[in-house]
């Protein structure tokens, strides 16, 4: 998985997730969400896999937002 693979899944995932629980804006944490999902492909990044770095990311936001 290289990058660009990598910000379009995590852009599905949090555009799914935001349609899903069809939440206000101020509610869903938008800027939250895409922190989280960075800071899982920082991880990803010094791991040297992506696909770690993307499970982190889906196993933060469910635990933190």
């Amino acid at each position: 998985m290289n990058i660009p693979v990598y910000i379009a899944v995590s852009v599905v995932i949090i555009m799914v997730w935001h349609f899903m629980f069809n939440t206000n804006p101020k509610d869903f944490g938008i800027m939250q969400m895409a922190g989280v999902f960075v800071l899982g492909g920082a991880i990803g990044w010094f791991m040297n896999s992506l696909e770690a770095g993307l499970l982190m990311s889906i196993i933060l936001s469910l635990i933190f937002i």
